[in-house]
């Protein structure tokens, strides 16, 4: 998921904020980010969804409400983590705050911001409001964003890729919060996060809530060395602990980031929450969902669930009755060889009819590799784009001192990386970095699911 970057460095102000409580408000700001909300601005989703995207169970449904309670009540600061990130200083103290960063009692890298003459400072909660009910027998959460927030979380300018299914391996508050913070800077050139005061850190890295103030050498080894091994051990990043020591005292902390080669191909945690939702939104209860994941797979019911989609979104195909009856009658017909009993030729054809059954034409690998390619420095192109001006003059100074090509150096001095000419020689050099050396060898899965979302646009 995308999480902005105004959003990872929060401090809880009148109540502690629990890990469950913050893991849960990552999958609904995910769950946001992926579906529309209905004409009031609300958006919705089964609990089951929620719970899942952070590793629980459904047996934890019923406190679900009170993580949620949190959310609606926590007041929150939320810290800057770069100067170009001190616009506004988003807080929910109730007080406004136009004070210099640069003054004495201002943590580097964080504290409070100067305001611009057209910026202002914000009061808002987690959420505005949020409502439990229940339909067809489950449990539904609806909420609304504070509305000054909701476009920069929704769609936010600039952001950091936050993996779920790592946020669900990991069981502390600092953990979750750590990582987050330092997911920031995992694509960076430097590989290192923000320099702050001791005092910074623990704000950020604390449940809040007004806990009384501890040394940070206590803090240090009670709560940031753990958290460290925790993230190193279960996520796709490593960091390592950077302490600034004039003298005997350390003065300032930054982490050193860097990620694991191809961590992110490895499958692991939580179910994708996209598809629990995508299932509950096609009146697929959660029961049934669990029994057919466990019996075809996750990636199967999920193309299942596409072509389920795609014939309900028809206006001109006819109505499904039992729309669960109907997966199981896509899968049976798509994988015979996970039933016990193949359904008789007559009665497959007699379900089969409509769009649900089209065939995506074979094509060569190559030829799909080639696509998937084009479509990965597609990709690349967005994500490359979306990086400030510094750090994408890193990335493009790093490429001008492999070629001395006067054509090629003369474009990459003049930062002019979108020529065709060096558009895939920085992008080729982003993306080894960021994503390891292997990044432009597709697996299997990957090509087929590229072919999937091809038929879908077709």
């Amino acid at each position: 998921m995308t999480k902005s970057v105004h959003a990872l460095a929060i401090e809880p102000l009148n109540m502690a904020l629990t890990v469950t409580g913050r893991k849960a408000y990552n999958v609904m700001l995910y769950i946001s980010q992926h579906s529309s909300p209905d004409p009031e601005g609300w958006y919705s989703s089964p609990v089951s969804a929620i719970l899942r995207g952070y590793g629980s169970t459904t047996k934890a449904s019923e406190r679900l409400q009170r993580y949620i309670e949190q959310m609606v009540t926590t007041a929150v600061v939320w810290r800057p983590l770069a100067a170009s990130e001190q616009g506004i200083l988003f807080s929910t103290d109730g007080a406004d705050t136009d004070i210099d960063p640069d003054a004495p009692d201002a943590e580097p890298g964080g504290g409070r911001a100067r305001l611009a003459d057209d910026d202002e400072a914000r009061t808002f909660p987690l959420l505005a409001e949020a409502r439990l009910s229940r339909r067809n027998g489950e449990a539904w959460v609806k909420w609304v964003y504070p509305p000054s927030i909701k476009e920069q979380l929704i769609n936010p300018d600039r952001y950091a890729q936050i993996e779920l299914q790592s946020i669900a391996l990991l069981t502390t508050y600092t953990s979750v919060a750590l990582y987050e913070i330092c997911a920031r800077f995992k694509s960076s050139p430097g590989a290192l996060t923000n320099r702050a005061s001791p005092d910074f850190w623990s704000r950020v890295l604390r449940e809040g809530g007004d806990i009384k103030p501890r040394e940070w050498r206590k803090i240090k080894n009670e709560l940031v060395v753990p958290a460290i091994a925790e993230i190193n051990d279960v996520t796709e990043i490593n960091i390592e602990l950077v302490e600034h020591r004039p003298g005997n005292a350390v003065v300032s902390v930054q982490f050193r980031v860097t990620r694991k080669p191809r961590e992110r191909d490895r499958a692991r945690g939580p179910t994708d929450v996209a598809q629990v939702l995508r299932a509950a939104r096609l009146d697929i209860r959660e029961a049934d969902f669990d029994a057919l994941t466990t019996k075809y797979g996750a990636y199967k019911v999920a193309e299942a669930l596409d072509a389920l989609e795609s014939y309900v979104n028809d206006p001109t195909a006819t109505k499904i009755v039992n729309r669960t009856a109907y997966l199981r009658t896509i899968l049976a017909n798509r994988y015979p060889d996970n039933q016990e009993q193949i359904l008789a030729p007559q009665e497959a054809a007699a379900t089969a009819a409509g769009p649900v059954q089209q065939v995506i034409a074979a094509e060569s690998r190559d030829d799909l590799v080639k696509k998937w390619i084009a479509g990965r420095y597609k990709q690349l192109n967005a994500e490359f784009a979306e990086l400030s001006d510094e750090e994408r003059a890193k990335w493009i100074d790093v490429t001008a001192t492999r070629f001395t090509t006067p054509a090629v150096k003369r474009r990459l001095e003049n930062r002019d990386w979108v020529s065709p000419l060096v558009n895939h020689l920085v992008l080729d050099e982003y993306a080894s970095s960021t994503y390891g050396s292997e990044w432009k060898k597709p697996t299997d899965m990957d090509l087929t699911m590229f072919k999937v979302a091809e038929a879908r646009r077709s």
